[in-house]
């Protein structure tokens, strides 16, 4: 469009909106005298109305995309799924050197206007507990028509190099510039706070056997893993087509895991009681533990304003930029969990839960779901 024809277009939409925003207050002052003189006491007026999108990727079953989200296994997105192309039904997170996968992600729009073009990202991680972009591999970008009060499937296709084979953690994010719907963070992935993030971070593996991951955390932090054991019923909900092949083993007691720092670290300590691993980081960086305790309490009390109507976004972009600035001093560890021998017999399956709490504020900020094969 060249230069005059924009100018056009752009006056023409102004004109648009002040004509909008004068009949806006006209049907203020008929509704108000119309309300006035009705025989119902009490009557409220109807609210504004404003036209938005509403994009999401959900969580967990049920998910409406309203955050920050419930406390529930949220790194199990019903969304995103990755399989083999030549078995799509066979949904896996262990990925294996030189075979074609499918990765399907489906978005919605609870919003009110079409999104003619949101696009959706795609990151392979190795299982970790939180998640930054700066530390995932960017797999590609699609994008979907999605209606409003509708949803529609993105696929993508990835050929595994040797580098990327293996347990690995799934996410997707999803963003339009037209209408304008983007994440709360440019790096910062995580589902429970933001409806643009999927995320699918369950694993299998062998008794025995040992596996890596990772944590992300602040330079100074203070944070605590727990390991929960799944009853038979919960590894079933989860409805993962493996779960078919293996009998499912009731787990009521937690044998003693092993972790370990992977690499050397001289300003990291951890210490393991009863299946709980507690760390403490110390490493040079700009906010201290008074900082993030004040900054995370402001957070939640403005995302409580906003969620609730009582605010919008733009009263507080000073706090939220602030804010931002700190999750840029994350970085991660490497840790190499071991998992125990769990008297496991051939084809039987059991799980665990590895959930991540920053002890600053009390909040999950990231988990594993592991399942268990003898």
């Amino acid at each position: 469009m060249n230069p005059e024809n924009l100018k056009k277009a752009n006056e023409v939409i102004s004109t648009l909106l002040a004509q909008r925003k004068e009949k806006r207050a006209k049907l203020k002052e008929t509704f108000a005298r119309m309300i006035e003189n009705s025989p119902v006491k009490n009557r409220r007026p109807p609210r504004d109305f404003n036209d938005s999108s509403y994009l999401l990727i959900r969580s967990y079953e049920g998910d409406d995309g309203t955050r920050p989200g419930a406390n529930v296994a949220y790194w199990r997105s019903p969304d995103l799924n990755v399989s083999p192309l030549n078995s799509l039904n066979s949904y896996t997170t262990e990925l294996n050197v030189g075979t074609l996968y499918n990765i399907k992600c489906i978005v919605r729009n609870r919003g009110d206007l079409i999104v003619p073009s949101a696009k959706v990202e795609f990151y392979l991680v190795t299982p970790s507990l939180g998640f930054d972009t700066r530390f995932a591999k960017k797999l590609g970008l699609t994008s979907a028509w999605v209606d409003c009060y509708s949803s529609a499937e993105v696929n993508i296709q990835y050929l595994i190099p040797p580098d990327d084979a293996g347990h690995r953690c799934l996410f997707a994010r999803v963003f339009s510039f037209s209408p304008l719907d983007i994440p709360v963070h440019d790096t910062i992935l995580n589902p429970r706070h933001d409806r643009h993030i999927g995320q699918q971070n369950l694993n299998i593996a062998a008794q025995s056997s040992q596996m890596q991951m990772n944590i992300l955390h602040m330079p100074q932090a203070q944070l605590m893993v727990n390991f929960i054991p799944m009853n038979r019923e919960e590894i079933l909900a989860l409805r993962h087509p493996s779960a078919k092949d293996f009998r499912i083993i009731n787990n009521d007691r937690i044998p003693p895991f092993k972790m370990e720092f992977a690499e050397k670290t001289e300003n990291a300590r951890m210490q393991i009681k009863e299946n709980t691993a507690y760390f403490e980081f110390n490493e040079d960086g700009k906010f201290n533990f008074e900082q993030q305790k004040r900054m995370h309490a402001q957070m939640q009390e403005i995302n409580r304003l906003i969620h609730s109507g009582e605010a919008r976004a733009e009263k507080f972009r000073k706090e939220i930029a602030e804010f931002r600035q700190m999750n840029l001093e994350h970085t991660t560890t490497p840790l190499n969990l071991f998992i125990p021998d769990l008297g496991l017999k051939k084809n039987e399956m059991t799980g665990f839960e590895i959930i991540a709490t920053n002890n600053l504020n009390g909040e999950v900020f990231g988990g594993i779901t592991l399942l268990v094969i003898g």
